[in-house]
């Protein structure tokens, strides 16, 4: 008896075979999955709008506008960095997406995740909006960013690694878009400690994004050239 569950345990258990059933049910939850994370941004961008001056709502007048539009320039700052970082994350999500065959459960959590995460930042730019110069309000906008970038990162890792792209990307490509990824979340990480420093200069910590991003720009241009070498 002892001897057949050694034998039980040491047999290995095979892979979950991948059906055409799976397969076309991977591709049609890829195409609602699509449409849930573009609805998902759109609402985003909307509402980081909604946080602009408004003066029915806060209560000023025309004499006071220029006041109004001077003295908070800080957050209008911030909300308008928040509006360029979410459609930069919605155009690496588009990225990703229109490389990718089909989908699956946990690329999808991943993905659901991701947005979660940029909600909640918004979040915090709404509070940091009420209650500017907030150190706490300030980090947790730079964490949660970080946050939606690595996960970006790590599903598309996920999706080359359990074969959900398509066979058109060349591997150049697929490490291109590994690059493409990084400058986010790297930036949003390195504004962290720039916190404690004042709204202004974490603010102006959000330009690094300019010189990080040229960098890989360069790094992929070479990888490029080495696949395109290898290629020939």
């Amino acid at each position: 008896m002892l001897e057949k569950v050694k034998n039980i345990g040491s047999k290995v258990l095979p892979k979950k075979e991948v059906t055409e059933a799976i397969i076309e049910r991977g591709e049609k939850q890829l195409s609602r999955l699509s449409v849930i994370i573009d609805v998902l941004y759109a609402l985003m961008i909307y509402k980081l709008f909604t946080l602009m001056p408004n003066p029915q709502l806060d209560g000023f007048g025309k004499e006071e506008l220029y006041k109004v539009l001077t003295e908070s320039y800080l957050n209008y700052t911030v909300i308008f960095i928040g509006i360029v970082l979410v459609i930069l994350y919605w155009g690496l999500s588009n990225l990703q997406f229109g490389n990718l065959k089909r989908t699956n459960s946990t690329h999808s959590t991943l993905s659901i995740l991701q947005v979660f995460a940029l909600m909640l930042y918004i979040y915090f730019v709404r509070l940091d909006a009420e209650f500017p110069g907030e150190v706490l309000l300030m980090q947790m906008q730079s964490a949660f960013l970080a946050i939606a970038g690595f996960l970006s990162v790590y599903s598309w890792h996920y999706t080359v690694k359990n074969k959900l792209v398509s066979d058109a990307p060349t591997v150049g490509e697929i490490d291109e878009l590994y690059l493409k990824l990084m400058p986010e979340p790297i930036v949003s990480v390195l504004t962290l400690p720039l916190a404690w420093f004042g709204p202004l200069v974490w603010t102006l910590g959000w330009l690094l994004l300019i010189p990080i991003g040229w960098g890989l720009k360069k790094y992929r241009h070479r990888i490029r050239r080495k696949s395109d070498n290898i290629v020939e």
